[in-house]
């Protein structure tokens, strides 16, 4: 019987374990680094200087990819247009990133 419930013990963790938690961007240290006037937004100016979405890559879509890829990242995010990007709208980059989890098995 002790055997049996160590099993379902070893089961239940291992399912656990196994199950994928795709990254999220470190809000708190991409805030520090890029919000220079630390008003909780980021404006072009500010954008300009980023270099990735740590732990997340630059997105790879080849509308993002030349040598102005910031401005042009910047200005597909700004959805109300008002040249500065708040969490929300820095938050749609997940949206342009391949999902991490898409080939794993539904929990």
């Amino acid at each position: 019987m002790k055997n049996l419930t160590m099993l379902c013990i070893s089961l239940f963790i291992s399912s656990h374990s196994l199950a994928c938690e795709p990254a999220s961007l470190n809000w708190e240290q991409f805030h520090k680094t890029y919000d220079l006037n630390k008003n909780k937004t980021f404006e072009l100016k500010e954008f300009l200087s980023v270099k990735d979405f740590d732990p997340l890559p630059w997105p790879d879509d080849k509308r993002f990819q030349a040598k102005d890829k910031n401005f042009k990242l910047f200005k597909y995010l700004d959805k109300n247009k008002d040249g500065k990007l708040a969490d929300e709208e820095l938050g749609e980059i997940h949206s342009l990133l391949p999902n991490p989890c898409a080939n794993w098995p539904p929990r």
